[in-house]
């Protein structure tokens, strides 16, 4: 081979290496810059419908959560008044992944409330689930007992709950069958907790935004396993994040049956607006506008509230919220309507553990209810991955 003839070999295998090189970099840029374009925030189906690393191998966590709580409510009537130690929540877990593809979920609760028997508080699972993920390449799939999101109050994880009590709206118009229910005394509460099939995705629209969406078809008696009715509940939510702002809507449309008489409809909507995030901001603020109708023999009974907070971290330790709520549980009545206000104070302790005071005033138009609760209420949160 003649000099010549080995300089241009050199020449081409080096502007051959240099081709690659500039390729290899090229792709490795367009890699970088279309993960930087995925939206970091994690939607509530996305976090909390499936594993966040999906394994060939069977995985398995088991965790324990604690809610010790001791309330004290001073009443206008004297028979409400209360003085108690309790748990709000006594919850043991296990999830994992069954495949790569499919996950699993089990949730028990043994606190006296109401997701368990109202009567002796004996144990009950309340969500039990199998996700199968990225359905041809589209969306997850969830089967079992799930929680139907609507709002963002009563889906938030209980263990990071910026607040202790829920809102007279929420508990009426999300966490119970009907309105004007019991909220807090029994089975009732339990239609957040639902027996059915949800379709669930996050779409990613840039480096700081995303839509995710719920669909799903549930029986329209809460956790239990059988629907006494023929009809079917549905449920879905739309959730657009941008940067600070979370902005998502909710709609609930079912129907209740009771002791074989006529299946009644229900309607549920829902307006949430947040800004920044509750749980890593300094400070937030976070808004929920709901309105219900229900199908009554005589006439549609129709509701509507609202509620706003603001939070603030005072230190990285210490974090107080404000928030006051309206609820009008029949808005073809006048002097109906309850007001809510409530103080929070929050303490983080270390792995997890949380300390929450909260003050309500509950009042009324008609001056019938006039309720000061206290409440103090921890939070021990434990989990192990086992395999």
């Amino acid at each position: 081979m003649t000099d010549s003839s080995k300089k241009l070999t050199q020449y081409t295998l080096s502007a051959l290496c240099l081709t690659g090189m500039s390729l290899f970099h090229q792709a490795a840029q367009a890699e970088a810059e279309a993960e930087a374009k995925v939206d970091s925030y994690k939607a509530w189906p996305m976090l909390y419908g499936r594993e966040s690393t999906p394994s060939d191998d069977v995985t398995m966590t088991m965790g324990v959560e604690m809610q010790p709580t001791f309330t004290l409510i001073d009443s206008k009537n004297a028979a409400s008044d209360k003085s108690e130690f309790s748990f709000q929540r006594l919850r043991w877990y296990m999830k994992g992944s069954i495949t790569k593809d499919v996950d699993y979920l089990v949730v028990t609760e043994w606190a006296r409330n109401g997701v368990t028997s109202a009567a002796n508080g004996s144990a009950r699972v309340f969500r039990a689930s199998a996700t199968f993920r990225d359905v041809f390449d589209m969306t997850n799939i969830q089967v079992g007992s799930v929680i139907v999101p609507f709002g963002h109050a009563f889906y938030v994880p209980a263990g990071i709950a910026p607040w202790v009590n829920y809102t007279r709206m929420t508990s009426q118009l999300y966490g119970c069958g009907s309105i004007g229910c019991t909220a807090d005394g029994g089975e009732i509460v339990t239609n957040i907790f639902k027996t059915g099939v949800m379709a669930f995705n996050q779409i990613n629209l840039g480096s700081d935004s995303s839509l995710s969406y719920t669909a799903g078809v549930y029986n329209s008696t809460g956790v239990k396993q059988q629907d006494e009715g023929d009809k079917k509940d549905f449920n879905g939510s739309l959730e657009f994040h941008k940067g600070s702002i979370w902005a998502h809507y909710g709609l609930r449309l079912g129907s209740a049956q009771i002791n074989a008489g006529p299946e009644l409809d229900r309607e549920r909507h829902a307006f949430v607006l947040r800004y920044n995030d509750f749980a890593k901001d300094k400070w937030w603020a976070w808004g929920e506008v709901m309105t219900g109708k229900d199908e009554t023999a005589a006439a549609d009974l129709k509701a509507k509230g609202y509620e706003l907070s603001l939070g603030y971290k005072l230190t990285p330790k210490w974090e107080a919220v404000a928030r006051h709520s309206e609820y009008d549980p029949n808005t073809s009545l006048s002097n109906d309507t309850f007001q809510e206000t409530s103080l929070g104070l929050t303490q983080r302790l270390e792995r997890g553990i949380r300390l929450q005071y909260q003050a309500d005033r509950i009042r009324n138009d008609s001056g019938t209810i006039e309720d000061n609760i206290f409440t103090v209420r921890v939070t021990v949160p434990f989990a192990k991955k086992m395999m």
